[in-house]
């Protein structure tokens, strides 16, 4: 049986990335770098992909990752994008 998914928003105790798990399959990753910014979204593929979502969550379970309230999560993407952007503008 499925277990019924619910996205989650977290960061890291610093700040500096913050990741929005909003599938199963899909993490989207703001992180930031000095005064410039960069986006990673990870579409799962292959088993180490879930492997490394899987340890961001247990992250958030032993305290290395921070939860945040959705709108909490909107405003530090809100914040981080008033930053020049590294690499390509689409996703």
């Amino acid at each position: 049986m499925a277990t019924a998914f619910s996205p989650q928003w977290f960061t890291t105790p610093d700040g500096r990335s913050i990741y929005a798990l909003e599938s199963a399959d899909r993490l989207v990753e703001h992180h930031q770098i000095g005064k410039r910014y960069t986006v990673h979204v990870l579409v799962v593929k292959t088993y180490p992909d879930r492997l490394h979502i899987a340890g961001l969550v247990e992250g958030m379970e032993t305290g290395a990752m921070l939860p945040l309230a959705l709108g909490e999560y909107q405003k530090r993407v809100s914040n981080i994008e008033r930053l020049e952007r590294l690499g390509p503008a689409s996703e």
